[in-house]
């Protein structure tokens, strides 16, 4: 038995300190997330269009680069590029109150720095969900999951405000200095890591076949199937609620700014919860249960939203209901989701399956946004709410008729060997 093996979470300290660093550094995303379209906004009077475009480049090199980072993560160590990741966003986040300081922020600078923080994004999104099995074993994996889950919940919910305050206190674009200093917290805390790693040397492998063979393991991999289906329909159904509900509550349901804030920041509680309670309840149930009754409650959460009218403290509870089933329902699946994903995939292709996942799920996903605003403008701000509600109910539909129900526990690779 090896010495990871030997201690439980609480007593793995490079697991504790890779915690510590991502709990920082998702507290300071929370706040670049409110800083920076507010810094495109006051200080470069963006238009509606120009914000939209500024929030797509985020996303868009997880279309395109995620499978080659994936090979990249397969062949090399994971620490030094999740390193060298978090130093290169904190020195891009940290260049935009210093243009700003000489007056020599543009949108064509910003443009190209939160593509260049995307690009960091990407590869450190597809390294720490490769990382996690390296530091943690096999049975501790839902445990350390949940509690990553459980810290990006709390900075959905607490972040926010903090953005905000700091936005009010230091001005938009001298608030993203605090992300800065979170990479930078985050850089300090993976170099104290004390973990081997054996890389999957390159050799005389071609690029393009090593994608396709972690699509094809993907595809073929029954649970992985099914997961990458629901959560590609959960994403498109996620983006499309996003972009329809901020003028849903204003305009159909009379909201203001402030109750907004609110409704989101104690739908954001329901997340903590479910990730707080999930290994707890993998741990007492049967794995396959506890994620059915998670999906179904998550994805049948979003019915509330437009179902609940009336009178706006009525319509606020209806929505806060909705958003909170949905965060909290997708809080405990994610746990227990991930977790599976790392457990039926072999070590030299956790990289690329992560990147495979990352492409698939979001490739689809991003497509929400704009079949939101298209199908919102053609039926109606409500019908279109409605339309979401039901998809995401349709989206459950893979999970219910799989075969992940049925796992008592959750497999191992040596169980799943022919």
């Amino acid at each position: 038995m090896s010495a990871i093996e030997q201690k439980s979470l609480r007593h793995n300290k490079n697991f504790t300190r890779f915690w510590f660093g991502e709990t920082v550094s998702l507290f300071g995303v929370q706040v670049t997330n409110l800083a920076l379209p507010l810094t495109a906004v006051l200080v470069l009077n963006v238009t509606p269009e120009e914000l939209g475009f500024l929030r797509t480049l985020a996303f868009l090199p997880f279309l395109f680069l995620a499978l080659p980072f994936g090979v990249l993560v397969d062949r090399t160590a994971k620490r030094p590029l999740m390193i060298g990741a978090n130093l290169a966003r904190a020195a891009l986040v940290a260049l935009v109150p210093v243009l700003a300081a000489f007056d020599a922020l543009s949108l064509p600078a910003l443009l190209m720095i939160v593509f260049a923080i995307g690009v960091c994004t990407v590869a450190f999104e597809v390294c720490w969900l490769s990382y996690v099995p390296v530091i943690v074993d096999r049975d501790h994996l839902v445990q350390a999951n949940g509690r990553v889950s459980a810290s990006s919940s709390a900075a959905e919910f607490a972040g926010p405000g903090l953005g905000g305050l700091l936005v009010q206190v230091l001005t938009a674009p001298f608030a993203l200095a605090v992300n800065a200093a979170s990479y930078l917290a985050s850089v300090v805390s993976l170099w104290t890591i004390r973990a081997p790693e054996q890389p999957r040397p390159a050799g005389s492998r071609h690029l393009g076949k090593e994608i396709a063979e972690g699509i094809g393991f993907i595809v073929r991999q029954p649970y992985l199937r099914v997961l990458a289906v629901a959560g590609a329909a959960f994403n498109f159904c996620y983006m499309f609620v996003e972009a329809l509900f901020i003028v849903y509550a204003v305009r159909e349901l009379g909201f203001g700014p402030g109750l907004i804030g609110l409704v989101l920041a104690l739908s954001a509680i329901g997340g903590v919860v479910g990730a707080t309670i999930a290994a707890g309840l993998i741990r007492r149930f049967r794995f396959g249960r506890v994620y059915l009754v998670a999906v179904l409650i998550g994805y049948a959460g979003p019915l509330l939203i437009p179902l609940v009218t009336g009178p706006t403290v009525l319509a606020a509870c209806g929505a806060t209901a909705g958003f909170f089933l949905l965060r909290g329902g997708l809080a405990v699946s994610n746990v227990a989701g991930t977790s599976l994903r790392q457990a039926v995939t072999p070590p030299e292709l956790m990289g690329r399956m992560t990147a495979g996942m990352r492409t698939l799920m979001w490739g689809i996903g991003a497509t929400g946004a704009l079949a939101g605003g298209l199908i919102g403008g053609w039926l109606g701000l409500r019908a279109g709410m409605w339309v979401a509600a039901v998809g995401f109910v349709v989206a459950a539909l893979p999970i219910l008729f799989s075969r992940i129900p049925r796992l008592r526990e959750m497999p191992s690779l040596a169980e799943l060997q022919p």
